[in-house]
């Protein structure tokens, strides 16, 4: 009998390995000190052939009934799931730093959907790669509704104009569940420049091509995007000029240093409220609720219209009933007055709409933001 002192030494020899969970170590069996003759083998002798071959089928049907059993039993797990579900946490992931639009909508969102459902609901930052890192993080997760996505149109429509390759398939990544809300995008200028309206900018670009520039919050992003197709709808020569995001591009904007930009609303609305900024026109097709006096830039240049979104939706392949309960209680949320008031005050529109109706909307905006690309003429080495 081995004495406690080799017993630790052994312990410690196996300690210090990596050993799998669940297995042990493998311990040498000692040989006999008694018994040197070969031990007869015990393994059964090999069966006939016919009968070899009748075991083997046998083990085959076997097989396939209980691969049948175990599937039937596997297809029967979404329905329960659905029944269930929430269970566990359900995380919202924003593909963006916080404190943007995106972000306060998810938070407004997750604290409703708390509330609702009975189950803590957390928001995760996963910013870059132009909402990319965020997007695909989704897209890889188990489609069982606890991993979501709220993004704007690079996540779902954009990116697979732009980037030469993409981590997931734009069209097919993901199951729409609602589009939460629209964002107006806005034309303003500072009043040093000495335009005064839409039409008026349209004439000083013409008289002098190349004079004027614009903003954007970066390559790719909807600001350059509206700039483009603006600039290819009016027929003039503006000249682009990226920024490291909306914040940077505003202090020049209001210093006179560019000549426009077309942006999202949110952010810009304080710099209209204080007279640093004037609003020369909005991107929707009718006048926006907080600037009701500022006319949309299609009613210069017919057909002109391309606003920045948000919509929730969940990985491929997620339960019909999880996404169908999730859009019905996004439906109530954004029907509650003070979820309304909340957005409005950062220039979100509530929208809503089913599943099928989200879905028909992003082929929709496929078509739109593919004609923006062409516009900019974005050269894909940009972004490898």
């Amino acid at each position: 009998m081995p004495s406690s002192r080799s017993t630790c030494a052994a312990a410690r020899s196996c300690c210090a390995r990596d050993v799998p969970f669940g297995r042990g170590p493998t311990v040498a069996r000692p040989r006999s000190l008694v018994h040197h003759k070969e031990r007869p083998s015990m393994r059964p002798a090999a069966p006939p052939p016919r009968r070899a071959a009748k075991q083997a089928t046998r083990r085959v049907v076997l097989s396939a009934a209980l691969s049948g059993l175990v599937l039937a039993g596997l297809g029967g797990l979404a329905p329960a799931r659905a029944a269930d579900y929430p269970k566990q946490t359900i995380q919202i992931v924003v593909p963006f730093t916080p404190g943007g639009n995106t972000d306060l909508l998810a938070r407004i969102l997750g604290e409703k959907l708390q509330t609702k459902l009975g189950e803590t609901v957390t928001v995760v930052n996963r910013p870059g790669g132009g909402t990319n890192i965020g997007a695909a993080a989704v897209a890889s997760a188990r489609p069982d509704g606890y991993t979501l996505l709220i993004g704007p149109p690079a996540s779902f429509v954009v990116n697979q104009f732009i980037y030469p390759s993409m981590p997931f398939n734009q069209d097919t990544a993901f199951e729409p569940i609602s589009l939460i809300a629209q964002f107006p995008n806005v034309m303003v200028t500072a009043p040093s420049t000495g335009i005064t309206s839409i039409q008026d900018l349209i004439s000083k670009a013409k008289a002098d091509p190349g004079k004027l520039n614009y903003a954007s919050a970066g390559i790719g992003a909807a600001s350059h995007l509206s700039g483009a197709l603006f600039n290819q709808m009016a027929g003039i020569d503006t000249v682009h000029v990226p920024y490291k995001g909306t914040s940077q591009s505003l202090q020049d904007l209001v210093a006179g240093r560019v000549s426009f930009t077309i942006d999202n609303l949110g952010p810009i609305y304080p710099f209209i409220q204080s007279g640093q900024l004037l609003a020369l026109g909005v991107s929707t097709t009718k006048p926006v609720d907080i600037i009701p006096k500022v006319p949309p830039i299609a009613s210069v240049l017919p057909g002109y219209e391309l606003s920045s979104w948000n919509v929730l939706a969940a990985p491929a392949g997620t339960p019909k009933e999880i996404v169908d309960l999730l859009s019905r209680e996004c439906a109530a949320i954004l029907k509650m007055p003070d979820v309304i008031e909340k957005m409005r005050s950062f220039g979100s529109e509530p929208v809503g709409g089913t599943p099928a109706e989200t879905t028909a909307f992003l082929k929709s905006e496929r078509t739109r933001w593919e004609a923006a690309v062409k516009a900019a003429k974005i050269n894909p080495d940009e972004f490898k």
